[in-house]
């Protein structure tokens, strides 16, 4: 039936049909055809209903059957470090120390001399001579070439010497707040720096020319479009979300980017009364970013218990629970939301213990713990108490099987726990993480519905599993809520933004093994089809 129709002129205008529409709106399911005018859908119909519309003041786009779906959000990227992983060196999937070496003089052969070696990827965990790297090896490959090269997590940096006297780090250096220089039993720093102390080398990283630092991020908005996703929340640090507007005001941005800001500028936002939601409807500030603790891949993640393996280590508090529950009061009573890296059981705990002491008048804003990964049951059920949204990250599931199981043992029955938090009636939002994990939802969404690894082998708590339709909705309505953006898209409604996908098949009614071969053959944006549109009209 058709539902509302209006018409401008000179404004880009189709009419989709004979296709399978899955709006995710429970109020109108489901429809065959739709009309994008401009940058909104304003008709969702039948094919049968199609007689009532001027057929000539539109392009035609015949679906043929195809599923049309609202496109996807990923509520958690660092936007900008996934551009440049693009064409950084990246040491993911060596299953060696040796391998990792290999790869990394191979890189660096096409470095000039005092060029930084930029690089993520490495896992000891991955290596078959597990083992944490060493500054002296890098030593050996670039001695003229400071290196910063991240652990998988991101919550490791390997450096060299060079990297380590660039950054002013000597036997006699301090280990900063929230973070921890490893060093041998002589005390002299060994190369990896952990948490906070990862920025005493990060902040002398040379910066790209702007002209570089623009192509890589128009190679990142084309990955997004080619995995359907057009809104994306975003983890950078303040310089990039600079280069980002730097961008938008040049060349215009063909996705959304909601910005957290990083807790050390919480006074400048509050000098400024900059709040959540300030900016425009493709660049805006969403909140603040706290960290809790570390990561598992790092054994940084803060624990209630001591990790397997060892007597006394139980992460890194990176932060306190009362400068949380300071920093959180104060960033919500001046309306702004935060967002809590909170990965470890002690860690997830302490930050509900700060939102539960924030005023109920101050809950009211979209308020999230990122990761969740491994949290008790009794916390479990505190996220709909306290209005707080569990913003998760379903590949990390996939990926860390071995990790959990090595490092929980028996408390990983409590990691990644989706099912749990749904039914709990909590509000969850999907992300990637990327570039730690792919940015791909449709990988997302089979990690959810699978609960297995990529290759399809180990499995990992199959009661945790998702439904394919919660697992999609993670991804578009749920990820939308999260950044306080569910009035302007993901779900198909009128007036909302003409944000779709169009797919290869139906995921709803795909088997679950076989969800990573579905395929994205276009995507709109605004009503622009910004992704594959010789798919579609071919």
């Amino acid at each position: 039936m058709i539902k509302k129709y209006k018409c401008y002129t000179g404004r880009r205008k189709f009419l989709l049909h004979s296709g399978n529409i899955r709006t995710l709106d429970p109020t109108y399911p489901r429809a065959q055809a739709m009309v994008i005018d401009g940058s909104e859908i304003t008709w969702l119909g039948n094919n049968d209903d199609i007689v009532a519309i001027p057929l000539d003041e539109y392009q035609l786009i015949n679906l043929s059957g195809r599923t049309v779906l609202p496109s996807f959000t990923d509520a958690h990227v660092h936007f900008a470090f996934f551009a440049q992983s693009l064409v950084n060196l990246n040491l993911d999937g060596c299953k060696s120390y040796r391998e990792a070496l290999g790869r990394i003089r191979k890189f660096a052969a096409k470095l000039s001399k005092n060029e930084w070696l930029i690089g993520k990827g490495w896992s000891k965990d991955s290596w078959k001579d597990a083992r944490l790297p060493h500054k002296s090896d890098l030593d050996k490959i670039i001695p003229n070439n400071p290196a910063a090269i991240f652990s998988k997590d991101e919550h490791l940096l390997w450096t060299n010497s060079l990297g380590l006297k660039i950054g002013g780090i000597d036997s006699a250096a301090l280990d900063p707040d929230g973070g921890r220089i490893a060093r041998d039993k002589n005390g002299e720093p060994t190369g990896i720096l952990m948490e906070n102390a990862c920025a005493l080398v990060l902040r002398h990283c040379r910066r790209l020319s702007k002209k570089k630092a623009f192509d890589l991020i128009n190679n990142a908005i084309t990955e997004c479009h080619k995995k359907g996703v057009t809104s994306v929340g975003n983890f950078d640090d303040i310089e990039n979300f600079a280069l980002l507007q730097d961008y938008h005001n040049r060349k215009n941005l063909k996705i959304r980017i909601r910005q957290y800001i990083p807790v050390r500028f919480l006074d400048h936002l509050l000098e400024l009364k900059l709040r959540s939601g300030f900016g425009s409807r493709y660049l805006k500030i969403a909140g603040i970013k706290i960290f809790a603790d570390g990561a598992l891949g790092s054994q940084t993640a803060l624990m209630f218990e001591p990790y397997r393996g060892s007597r006394k280590n139980i992460g890194i508090e990176v932060t306190t629970e009362k400068e949380m529950t300071d920093i959180i009061k104060a960033a919500a009573s001046n309306g702004i939301a935060c967002a809590v890296h909170a990965i470890g059981d002690r860690a997830n705990h302490q930050v509900l213990n700060a939102f539960e002491k924030l005023p109920l008048k101050y809950r009211k804003l979209r308020h999230r713990i990122e990761h969740v990964q491994i949290i008790r049951p009794d916390d479990l059920r505190r996220f709909v108490k306290l209005n707080v949204i569990a913003s998760v990250q379903p590949s990390h599931c996939s990926s860390d099987i071995d990790l959990a199981r090595k490092y929980w043992g028996g408390r990983s029955k409590f990691a990644y726990n989706f099912r749990s938090l749904i039914d709990s009636k909590a509000k969850i939002a999907f992300g990637s993480d990327a570039p730690i994990e792919r940015l791909d939802p449709i990988e997302g969404i089979y990690s959810a519905v699978t609960r297995k690894s990529f290759d399809g082998g180990k499995s990992f708590h199959p009661k945790q599993r998702l439904t394919i339709g919660e697992a999609v909705a993670g991804f578009t309505s749920g990820a939308a809520y999260c950044l306080a953006d569910e009035e302007l898209y993901g779900t198909i409604a009128l007036g909302k933004s003409a944000d779709i996908i169009i797919m290869n098949e139906d995921p709803f009614w795909t088997k679950p093994y076989d969800l990573r071969d579905l395929e994205i053959l276009a995507t709109f944006f605004e009503g622009e089809c910004v992704y594959g549109w010789d798919n579609i009209n071919s």
